[in-house]
């Protein structure tokens, strides 16, 4: 048993492709044969930096130095099999800690199936001086394009915004109002910059598409997405006449213009009718904790459009009115919209307990493959309103087809690794 161990990591097993030195590595003597190994086969390659600073780490601890190798097929495959290695190596030694050391941002990523068996007590990164910001950019662009290929959603937007940028750019020529083009877009990128920074990106992706599914002539909602999509583009043709005709000049003039327009609560109407649409959709599918959120949503916009047009006009034109009455409707809209969200949680209060109950059941559980090898916790349960759609271990995503819940123990049905 040792205290503290010194633990390498190469995920994609270069030592075992390039100096054909299976895995686990132990001890300092076939470390320090590895990294001469695969200095020979590849001197370019970071790992032998990586197994050099583990022995070096190793003697400044007096303790033992391991490197644990995976497989070239990263992921799941070259994760299963550190976390064997790894099993084998805490029923060994039982160590109270680790120190991890590795070459970079894709070997770290093996930290939450560490965590999940021993402390780690420091990680060591081992770059190259001159290639350090070189590699970051590199896998920070890599892992970027890596989670675009995954998520559909992403990739449909990766084209979209530079697609409207020049969309928007072509009509603010072409009509002389660059700036408010391009304002329109700073709001756009805000808002999904908003969505993807409160961990709602899946879900918001996930309604988007639901709701391009949705659009049939044979639902009822088909009326009420018509009469939005007109109320829209009647409401932006009458709103655009008017703002051009105000012409304001600063940003504070443009806010405050924007929210005072004549014609705004048709821009309003319209969102309301698409958001009644969606509604009826919801409950055409017993979708009703869906509902609940489309109605706290429709309440939230009404509710801060209307304080936030009471304070432009007061901006506008303070001799006519008292900022009192700005304060008043503020407070009323809170106190509205509290009552909205109080009253909706009554009436689905069912459903609010069914969603509780199941992500009680799965959330922090301990995961496990079909080889009774764990691969993590359970780190978020996702739910379609108060059905299971799935789980996601670290940035793992499992599907409900591939779980088994048994006694408070999670097992998933994962692939067998591709012939080699």
């Amino acid at each position: 048993m040792v205290k503290t161990l010194v633990l390498c990591v190469d995920r994609d097993n270069d030592i075992g492709e390039k100096a054909k030195i299976p895995g686990p590595i132990i001890g300092e003597k076939e470390n320090l044969k590895a990294a001469q190994e695969l200095g020979l086969a590849d001197p370019e390659d970071t790992d032998v930096n990586a197994l050099f600073e583990a022995v070096k780490t190793a003697r400044e601890l007096q303790t033992e130095v391991v490197t644990l190798t995976g497989d070239r097929n990263v992921g799941l495959v070259s994760d299963e099999i550190i976390s064997k290695q790894l099993d084998d190596l805490m029923e060994k030694y039982k160590p109270e800690s680790v120190v991890l050391i590795s070459d970079g941002a894709e070997d770290e990523q093996v930290i939450p199936i560490i965590q999940s068996r021993v402390k780690i007590n420091s990680v060591r990164t081992v770059i190259v001086r001159q290639s350090k910001e070189l590699e970051k950019a590199y896998f920070t662009i890599t892992n970027f394009l890596s989670e675009v290929e995954k998520d559909p959603g992403l990739a449909h937007l990766l084209f979209v915004i530079p697609g409207l940028v020049l969309l928007l750019i072509a009509i603010g020529g072409a009509l002389n109002v660059l700036m408010h083009t391009m304002l329109l877009l700073l709001a756009i990128v805000g808002v999904y910059l908003i969505i993807k920074g409160l961990g709602f990106e899946d879900e918001f992706f996930s309604r988007v598409s639901e709701f391009m599914k949705s659009i049939s002539i044979e639902r009822i909602s088909i009326v009420a997405y018509i009469s939005a999509i007109i109320a829209l583009a009647f409401g932006i043709w009458l709103n655009y006449d008017e703002y051009v005709r105000r012409n304001p000049t600063q940003v504070a003039e443009m806010i405050q213009v924007a929210l005072t327009l004549t014609y705004a609560d048709i821009v309003l109407l319209a969102f309301a009718l698409g958001v009644i649409g969606r509604i009826i959709d919801e409950y055409a599918m017993e979708r009703y904790l869906a509902i609940r959120g489309y109605i706290i949503l429709l309440a939230l916009v009404v509710l801060t459009t209307l304080s936030a047009q009471s304070a432009a006009y007061y901006y506008s034109s303070p001799e006519q009115g008292k900022a009192t009455d700005v304060g008043l409707s503020i407070l009323l809209s809170i106190i509205f919209f509290v009552v909205v969200v109080k009253g909706t949680e009554l009436v689905f209060i069912e459903e609010i307990k069914a969603k509780k109950e199941l992500v009680k059941d799965y959330l922090g559980k301990k995961v496990f493959n079909n080889e009774g090898i764990e691969i993590g916790k359970v780190t978020k349960v996702l739910i379609d309103d108060t059905r299971l759609t799935g789980i996601k271990v670290g940035r793992k995503k499992f599907d409900k087809e591939s779980i088994i819940y048994s006694n408070g123990t999670v097992i998933v049905q994962v692939q067998p690794a591709p012939a080699r």
